[in-house]
């Protein structure tokens, strides 16, 4: 609903900043009441550590190498499955490790990204390498078949179509799970751990809704700005130095007032003040 709705909620922005529409947005309302039930389901987000990560890959790779790459492709870029599902060989390049989101496949049907609009994707270079690997297998099969051709699918079945999300879901993902001895989280899971960890390790909140693929960056900051670490420490940090620059210099605003008389201090007391301790003065004259 929110792919529909989003594009519309920016076709009436548009009219009415042109002065075309001088009614209230009818959208808005709407997204404001999914985003605040997308907060609500933010608790039941399961994000997995970098160690528990590491295991699932690891599993993958040793226990069903043919899935390993797709694995891999949605815990380095955080697509939905349905994107990383729709993912074809012309949408990637290689060379300036990209991938190109155009597509999303729900319910057997090729449709928009959820967003609405496309977006690219950064890939990284373990990510990049697995797909090369991936690519030369999948040219090496095409061959033996006679088809000469890679398919245009990234990720294809026997019969030429896009793999069958709910197969992995159902039959492939609780095995991996299973390998790597992790508890049963969902495969959306993934990508609330690739934002979770890009923002541990200090990515900005903006590159992660560029990555994501979200409408606004207050969906991310709604989903993801609790576990910006230290932030709000650092915002309020920030508000002390900026208090403090603006703070009147009191050195210079103070009168500066000498005292009077002698200075009496630790450091050095004046001669009157000192008692004779078993010597007296020495006289010019003695008289008898």
């Amino acid at each position: 609903m929110k792919g529909t709705l989003a594009p519309l909620c920016e076709l009436f922005n548009h009219a009415i900043e042109d002065g075309h529409y001088r009614g209230v947005n009818p959208a808005l309302r709407v997204l404001r009441r999914n985003r605040t039930e997308d907060i609500d389901r933010r608790d039941k987000t399961d994000a997995l550590s970098g160690e528990e990560l590491a295991r699932l890959l690891t599993a993958a790779e040793a226990h069903f190498p043919a899935w390993a790459p797709f694995v891999l492709l949605l815990a380095l870029t955080g697509l939905r499955l349905g994107e990383a599902v729709a993912l074809q060989w012309g949408d990637l390049d290689l060379e300036a490790r990209l991938a190109e989101i155009r597509r999303n496949i729900v319910d057997g049907n090729v449709t928009t990204p959820k967003s609405g609009r496309s977006r690219r994707v950064d890939l990284s270079g373990r990510l990049t390498a697995a797909l090369r690997g991936h690519q030369a297998r999948c040219a090496s099969a095409a061959l033996e078949a006679g088809a000469g051709d890679l398919l245009p699918w990234l990720f294809a079945s026997a019969s030429g179509k896009p793999i069958d999300p709910d197969n992995f879901r159902k039959r492939v993902w609780p095995k991996i799970l299973a390998k790597a001895k992790l508890r049963t989280i969902r495969i959306h899971d993934l990508r609330h751990t690739f934002a979770s960890l890009l923002i541990q390790q200090g990515e900005s909140l903006a590159y992660v809704k560029d990555q994501l693929g979200h409408h606004s960056i207050s969906v991310t900051v709604d989903t993801y700005g609790h576990l910006v670490p230290g932030g709000n420490r650092a915002a309020v940090d920030r508000l002390d130095a900026l208090l403090q620059a603006a703070r009147p210099d009191q050195d210079r605003t103070k009168r500066t007032v000498r005292p009077r008389g002698p200075m009496i201090g630790p450091r050095k007391s004046p001669s009157f003040l000192m008692e004779p301790i078993g010597i007296e003065p020495t006289t010019s004259r003695v008289r008898f």
